[in-house]
């Protein structure tokens, strides 16, 4: 990332005057109907919109021009292939950097913004100190019917080693200084991935008590255990990459998070008993992740190139 860039004056004016300094990215791959109405609450929040297709087909083009101008805060960019979703984010905050804005919002594209979200992680990340490089969202999980953390709290934030990627608000230039997100990871933990690595820099990140979205993790359809609720639900393919990926994070950081390294590993392992006893196409799944967690461990990155 090489790009001169100018950096928005952010310090001195209220959030809802920096919400302009704010450029928001949402990752589309083959997104639902429901997906024009989920932008139309963000757009007024930020001054810039990045719209990142990764559809190889027919993609969401039409959708976007439903919207209209709006404003000339839409961008599009067109892969016209799946470039991962770390490439995709890495063009979206290529395009921040170009236009000044101080902050990337970066989405998934099922996520429904509350009105409110930018100017709340904008006062979180007033209100936190010392002040945080990466600001996650509190969110409500529709499947599980809570929130990821309490809302009731002495502070508006709560010190975290990662947040998810959707409804992280990313200080733009903390970014390009750690080198942007792993496009080698691809898809899965690249959030997690990132948030270690702003932390190895010094630098903190968050979450916020107030939730300031809706947000499911993994498909519908998952089996329900007591205390633990709906489990997420993913395809072979993604346990492939939750594997690997989740392999390498550990090897890399164990280290310097050892705490992290030593849940997520556990949380792998329960992964796999689970999936192997009660979730469907579990023989797929299981060589899926067997394969993922063989080619963490050779280093063998990018696109999964397995059937």
């Amino acid at each position: 990332m090489t790009q001169e860039h100018r950096t928005l004056p952010f310090h001195a004016f209220p959030p809802e005057v920096a919400a302009e300094a704010v450029c928001a990215v949402v990752v589309a791959y083959f997104p639902d109907d429901g997906f024009v109405e989920r932008l139309k609450t963000l757009i007024p929040q930020v001054g810039k919109l990045v719209v990142v297709d990764n559809t190889p087909t027919q993609g969401c083009a039409q959708q976007i021009m439903a919207l209209g101008e709006s404003d000339g805060r839409i961008h599009l960019i067109e892969n016209h292939r799946n470039a991962g979703v770390a490439a995709a984010l890495n063009q979206g905050l290529e395009h921040a950097l170009q236009i000044g804005c101080k902050w990337l919002l970066t989405l998934d594209q099922d996520t429904w913004c509350y009105p409110d979200m930018v100017t709340s992680l904008l006062q979180v990340h007033e209100a936190c100190k010392p002040k945080a490089a990466v600001i996650g969202g509190n969110y409500f999980d529709a499947q599980n019917h809570q929130l990821k953390v309490p809302a009731d709290g002495e502070t508006e934030c709560l010190e975290q080693k990662t947040v998810i990627t959707s409804g992280s608000l990313v200080d733009v230039g903390v970014a390009r200084a750690v080198g942007g997100f792993r496009e080698d990871y691809f898809i899965d933990q690249v959030d997690h991935e990132f948030c270690l690595r702003v932390r190895a820099h010094g630098y903190r990140v968050v979450i916020s008590r107030k939730p300031v979205m809706e947000h499911s993790v993994g498909r519908p359809g998952g089996a329900w255990l007591p205390l633990l609720g709906i489990l997420p639900n993913h395809p072979p393919l993604r346990k492939y990459y939750i594997a690997r990926n989740t392999v390498v994070t550990v090897v890399e950081y164990w280290r310097r998070e050892p705490d992290w390294c030593l849940r997520r590993s556990v949380r792998l392992l329960l992964g796999l008993l689970l999936m192997s006893t009660l979730e469907k196409q579990r023989l797929a799944k299981v060589r899926a992740f067997a394969a993922g967690f063989m080619d963490g461990v050779r280093r063998r990155m990018g696109p999964c190139w397995r059937e």
